[in-house]
C-alpha cells in the first residue's frame, strides 16, 4: 500500500522528521505524594502510610493551630487520615495532593470548632507547635518562649484571617496554595492576609519581625 501524497518516510537522522521541541512551561511537574495516594485508593496500606509520613506532622500541626489541643489534634489528625482514604479515590488531580489533604484538614478542624461553639479566646490556653523553618532558629528556652508569644498574638487575630496567616506565615504556603485549601479566591487570600499581618505587627510591636514569622513578600 502507497503513501498518501505528501507524506514520506522519515530515515534515521532525517532533521526534517525530528519531534519539536517541548516548552517547558507545558511540562507538569511530578507531585511526590501521587503515586502513594493512587496506592491508598487501590487499598493498599504502604500507600496510607507514606501520605502520613509525607504530611502527618503539618496535618497536626494545623489541627493544633486550630483546636489549640494537643489531645484533640491528635484525634483530627487520625480523622483526617481516615478521611484521606476514603477520599482517596475521588481525587481528580486538580490541585496537588497536600493541597488537597490541608483542605480535608481545614474542613474539618473548622467543622469541629462550629459544632463545639469554641469562641476564639479558647486560643490562648495551651501550647504552640513551631513548623521546622521557624523552630530551627532558637532552641530549649529560647524556643519555650517564642511559642509562648506566638501563641498569644496568632489567638488575637480576627478569625477570618487566622487560618489564612497560620497557613502563610507558619506553614509557609504560596497564596495559591492557600486559595486552593481554603477554596478562596486570590484577592481574598490577600486582603485577610494583610488585616491579619496589620494586626499581628500592632499586636506584637517592635518585636513583630524577631519572632521570624513574616515573610517578606508584602
Amino acid at each position: 500500500m502507497g503513501l498518501a501524497p505528501g507524506l514520506k518516510v522519515c530515515g534515521r537522522g532525517d532533521s526534517a522528521c525530528s519531534s519539536p521541541p517541548v516548552s517547558p512551561l507545558l511540562v507538569t511537574p511530578v507531585d511526590p505524594s501521587l503515586s502513594a495516594l493512587r496506592r491508598c485508593a487501590a487499598g493498599h496500606a504502604d500507600g496510607l502510610a507514606e501520605l502520613f509520613e509525607r504530611h502527618g506532622d503539618q496535618v497536626y500541626r494545623l489541627c493544633f493551630h486550630l483546636l489549640n489541643s494537643p489531645a484533640e489534634a491528635e484525634d483530627a489528625t487520625q480523622d483526617v487520615f481516615l478521611r484521606i482514604l476514603d477520599k482517596a479515590g475521588g481525587f481528580q488531580g486538580k490541585s496537588l495532593v497536600k493541597t488537597w489533604i490541608h483542605r480535608i484538614t481545614m474542613n474539618h478542624c473548622l467543622n469541629l470548632l462550629d459544632k463545639r461553639k469554641r469562641a476564639p479566646q479558647s486560643l490562648l490556653n495551651g501550647e504552640v507547635v513551631l513548623a521546622p523553618a521557624v523552630a530551627t532558629e532558637a532552641s530549649g528556652l529560647e524556643q519555650s518562649e517564642l511559642a509562648d508569644q506566638v501563641r498569644d498574638l496568632v489567638a488575637r487575630l480576627p478569625e477570618d484571617g487566622r487560618a489564612v496567616f497560620v497557613l502563610r506565615e507558619v506553614e509557609g504556603l504560596s497564596y495559591r496554595e492557600i486559595a486552593e485549601t481554603l477554596e478562596l479566591a486570590p484577592g481574598t487570600v490577600m486582603s485577610r492576609l494583610a488585616r491579619a499581618r496589620e494586626r499581628f505587627r500592632q499586636l506584637a510591636g517592635p518585636a513583630a519581625r524577631d519572632l521570624g514569622l513574616l515573610h517578606d513578600d508584602d
